[in-house]
């Protein structure tokens, strides 16, 4: 009895998959064969890079690939690092007829050429092909950026005759009188730090009659309320070291990087006896996107003539929104 069920449902279901089975496994042959032609179309129309599935895209560490390391004075990875900076760019100028010239004595509506000195810290790979762009801002610091132009380099290995490589690009200033800062930065190489591709000149000059007086906007740049805090230094860059046999007899290279960490790190911390510095807001909390002035009077001492450099950094719980460079002078 139980065979001839058996055998029932057996000669039903051979009878079903006969009649109109079949229809059911092509309409699904058919949805399978769709769904892959509308993807490849898709991935057809993708530029080349995107078409590569992801797995296809290994950064690779082994010793045999040399990737360039491209760099500029970039204050932000320095001082994530622990150092002072100035805000007054050794590898970025501005020239007008081949003469460098002042930030803060731009003229509007005036062509200048803005040139920057990009390096390589690699030994073993040369950066090719390197692109490189300019913008500038209204000086201050997290104030919003407004391109320039952009160019591409090459830039040999550390210690060969192809680096530094300087790049140039016109810039027209604005119709509107203003105080500018210039931003530049590197991009579109395998670059084995791409931390130290960003760098800013961002100087003004301020006389001192008795104190000096100057504001500068800041801009909390994050995507959250940030509380900032307004830290100040008179660091300056040093002069550099000269080029030879290494400056002391039997000196490792970790030592003597060791050795130019501390001297950097010593000069012109903190601010000297005599001066007297008034930042007000010393802290505030901004939400994203919004923007303050910061007011700052400097008092030099009765004996002072010459120049001072004061560095402004704004920082919001261990990371840096940026700064400035004033020069208090009095003849």
């Amino acid at each position: 009895m139980n065979l001839l069920k058996w055998l029932v449902k057996l000669i039903g279901y051979l009878l079903r998959t006969l009649t109109f089975g079949w229809l059911v496994d092509l309409a699904g042959l058919l949805r399978g064969f769709w769904k892959f032609w509308r993807a490849a179309c898709a991935r057809h129309k993708l530029p080349h890079p995107q078409r590569e599935p992801s797995t296809c895209c290994i950064r690779t560490t082994h010793p045999s690939v040399h990737r360039p390391d491209p760099c500029i004075y970039s204050q932000a990875y320095l001082m994530q690092q622990g150092l002072p900076v100035t805000w007054d760019n050794p590898d970025i100028v501005l020239r007008r007829g081949g003469v460098i010239v002042s930030e803060h004595d731009l003229l509007p509506n005036t062509t200048y050429d803005v040139e920057a000195t990009i390096w390589n810290n690699s030994y073993d790979g040369p950066a090719v092909g390197l692109k490189v762009d300019f913008s500038f801002l209204s000086f201050g610091i997290a104030t919003v950026s407004t391109p320039i132009g952009s160019a591409t380099t090459n830039v040999g290995v550390k210690g060969s005759a192809l680096q530094p490589a300087r790049v140039t690009v016109p810039w027209t200033t604005p119709a509107t009188p203003g105080h500018f800062c210039i931003q530049v930065l590197l991009s579109g190489t395998d670059d084995s730090n791409p931390n130290n591709n960003l760098g800013q000149n961002n100087v003004d000059v301020v006389a001192a009659a008795s104190p000096a007086h100057f504001s500068f906007p800041l801009r909390n740049p994050f995507a959250k309320a940030m509380r900032f805090r307004i830290e100040v230094d008179t660091y300056r860059l040093p002069d550099p070291e000269p080029c030879g046999p290494k400056p002391q007899r039997g000196e490792s290279r970790t030592e003597r990087i060791r050795r130019i960490d501390a001297r950097h790190r010593a000069g012109g911390v903190g601010i000297p006896p005599g001066w007297n510095v008034l930042i007000n807001p010393r802290e505030i909390t901004l939400d994203p996107g919004a923007e303050v002035s910061i007011d700052v009077t400097v008092t030099p001492p009765d004996d002072f003539h010459g120049s001072k450099n004061f560095n402004f950094a704004a920082w919001a719980e261990g990371a840096t929104a940026g700064g400035v460079t004033v020069v208090v002078t009095r003849a």
